[in-house]
């Protein structure tokens, strides 16, 4: 209903100017995007206030109950020990290294207990988590087809038209069809149909307006799949500025994620 009103709306606008009139086209172009995959990088400030209240809840927390967990004395105690020990010296503020008293126990014989061996006792230890490198090998090759770069940034995905020029996938509306209907259409058409995209609503969020066309932006998230486009590239935010026309840029800049 609204993708409707705004369609009368634009071409209802011509008739009742003073001006020449004369057929104004109206597209439905869609602006496709792939949020951040990873969190972004703090600040050193941000990063400091992080360490000193991850610092507070360590220092502050209930004492774990170790006699509940292990044999008083024997080498898992003294194990789990060196390793609170280890956790503790994570901390640096100030040119020391606050230490979390812990105490080994003496390991104890106890004459009626049965016999088990150490390696029971131990605490089982998961599997270690790899953390991979935030930089992948889409940033070092800079390659803009891939949607593995700037996995910290958004990237939006941009087409080169017939004019030679950049913006984001658009088409004619037809008929009654309704904008996001026709931008979705368009996107099949110049992309291909193998990526999976959920729109949001069905209103225009921006338009843009030329003497040729007059051009409303539909937002959307690709979830998966992969564009088949003759030329495309998924772009940050900066690096669409770069790409589009100025007079393009300045109708879509304020619509786009600053992350």
């Amino acid at each position: 209903m609204f993708g409707r009103s705004a369609l009368r709306l634009a071409c209802g606008a011509r008739q009742f100017s003073t001006t020449r009139t004369h057929s104004v086209a109206v597209r439905a172009s869609i602006i496709l995007q792939r949020d951040p995959i990873v969190t972004q990088q703090s600040a050193k400030f941000e990063a400091a206030a992080d360490q000193y209240f991850g610092w507070l809840d360590y220092m502050t927390a209930d004492k774990f109950p170790r006699e509940f967990f292990f044999k008083p004395g024997s080498s898992a105690e003294n194990r789990w020990a060196d390793q609170d020990q280890e956790r503790a010296l994570e901390w640096h503020f100030g040119g020391t290294r606050p230490k979390r008293p812990v105490t080994k126990k003496p390991i104890e014989e106890d004459p009626d207990a049965e016999e088990v061996e150490d390696d029971l006792m131990a605490p089982v230890v998961g599997k270690t988590v790899e953390v991979q490198p935030r930089e992948t090998q889409a940033d070092a090759s800079n390659d803009l087809l891939s949607l593995e770069r700037k996995l910290d940034r958004t990237l939006y995905l941009i087409v080169r038209d017939a004019k030679g020029r950049w913006a984001f996938p658009q088409s004619d509306v037809q008929d009654e069809e309704v904008l996001h209907e026709a931008a979705r259409r368009g996107l099949r058409d110049m992309c291909g149909s193998k990526m999976s995209v959920w729109t949001v609503g069905c209103g225009p969020i921006g338009h843009h307006v030329t003497n040729e066309h007059t051009a409303f932006f539909v937002k959307a998230h690709i979830l998966a799949g992969k564009a088949e486009a003759k030329e495309y590239k998924w772009v940050t935010r900066e690096e669409l500025g770069e790409a589009v026309p100025s007079d393009y840029w300045a109708s879509v800049k304020d619509i786009l994620s600053t992350v």
